[in-house]
């Protein structure tokens, strides 16, 4: 089950991240003004880092030895965090066409089952875990 939940959180990671630079090439090429060659790359370039804000919760939940049990602390504060970000992103900008008003509440209950099922038990496990200094003689 948590392989299956560290997989959707790699694919919403994913698609979070580049969702905005997609859409903002379909607006370019909707209106029929798609970019120069030439300035294509720094045209994208912030709606990619937005996305990757955006994402880098959902990403860091995905991969399995980053954020795992008492031994990567600092890594699940920052995933905790990303994924606050993400969820307080979605909720301002997420609900302004129809197609986004169903996946805006699904990609948001997820973000939020991820954060309770990976960030939140993180509180129960110690700053400084035991050192077993049995095991170094």
């Amino acid at each position: 089950m948590l392989s299956l939940l560290r997989l959707i959180s790699l694919l919403l990671g994913c698609a979070i991240t580049i969702a905005p630079a997609f859409l903002t090439l379909a607006f370019a090429y909707g209106v029929g003004e798609p970019p120069e060659t030439t300035v294509a790359f720094a045209f994208y370039l912030l709606p990619l880092v937005i996305g990757l804000i955006f994402g880098m919760g959902p990403l860091l939940i995905g991969f399995p030895k980053l954020v795992a049990g008492p031994e990567k602390p600092k890594m699940r504060v920052a995933a905790g965090t990303f994924l606050v970000i993400s969820i307080a992103g979605l909720l301002m900008v997420g609900f302004g066409g129809s197609v986004t008003r169903v996946v805006t509440p699904i990609a948001i209950l997820v973000e939020a089952a991820l954060f309770a099922i990976f960030i939140w038990p993180a509180k129960h496990f110690p700053a400084n875990p035991a050192v077993n200094t049995d095991a170094a003689r």
